[in-house]
C-alpha cells in the first residue's frame, strides 16, 4: 500500500510540474506587433520597443533582460534601418561589407541569398568584438523601390543560437507597408 501512495505522489508531482511548464511556455510564446515608420513585424511578448544608437534606424526592439549594466544598452536586439539606394543594391551591399570586414573586429561567419515570402534578400552573419564583448549579428538586406531595409539581429556570441527563434519570428513576419 505504501508503494502505491509513493507512486501516486510521484505521478501527482510530475503532472503538477508539467502543468507549470506548460503555462510558462504559453506566456513566452505570446507576441506583440510593431507598426512603425512604414514597417511591421511581430516580436516576443517579453521584449520592448527600444531606441537604437545606429544611424538610419526606423524600428528597434530588445530583450530588456539583456541590458548591460555598464552601458545601459540591451545586448539582444533587432533594429531595422532604412537607407536610400544611391547605387545598385549589390554595389551598396558589397561596399558595406568590404568596409566592415576591413576592420579586424568583424569576422564573417556566412553569407547567402535568401527568400523571405516572395522577396529576394541577402543575409550576412558575422561576429564582432564590441569593446571586449563578443557578439554575433545577422543582417538581412531587402530592396523595395529605391529603399534598402536592413534587419539587424544581434546578441552576445554565447547567446545568439538561443535567440534564433526570436530573431526568426521578427525576420519571417517583417513587412514593408507602402
Amino acid at each position: 500500500m505504501r508503494k502505491h501512495v509513493i507512486a501516486l505522489l510521484v505521478i501527482f508531482l510530475l503532472v503538477f510540474t508539467a502543468g507549470c511548464t506548460s503555462n510558462s511556455d504559453s506566456q513566452t510564446n505570446e507576441t506583440k506587433t510593431l507598426n512603425q515608420n512604414g514597417v511591421s513585424f511581430d516580436y516576443p511578448g517579453t521584449w520592448v520597443v527600444a531606441t537604437s544608437k545606429a544611424n538610419d534606424t526606423i524600428a528597434s526592439v530588445a530583450d530588456p533582460s539583456s541590458v548591460n549594466a555598464g552601458t545601459g544598452f540591451a545586448e539582444t536586439l533587432v533594429s531595422v534601418q532604412r537607407i536610400n539606394r544611391t547605387g545598385t543594391f549589390s554595389s551598396m551591399y558589397d561596399q558595406n561589407y568590404a568596409t566592415l570586414f576591413n576592420n579586424s573586429s568583424y569576422q564573417r561567419v556566412s553569407e547567402s541569398n535568401i527568400t523571405l515570402g516572395n522577396v529576394q534578400a541577402r543575409k550576412n552573419v558575422y561576429t564582432v568584438d564590441d569593446n571586449g564583448l563578443l557578439k554575433q549579428q545577422r543582417a538581412i538586406w531587402i530592396e523595395d523601390n529605391n529603399q534598402i531595409y536592413v534587419i539587424l539581429c544581434s546578441a552576445l556570441l554565447n547567446q545568439f543560437e538561443n535567440e534564433r527563434q526570436n530573431f526568426d519570428l521578427i525576420v519571417n513576419s517583417f513587412k514593408i507597408i507602402n
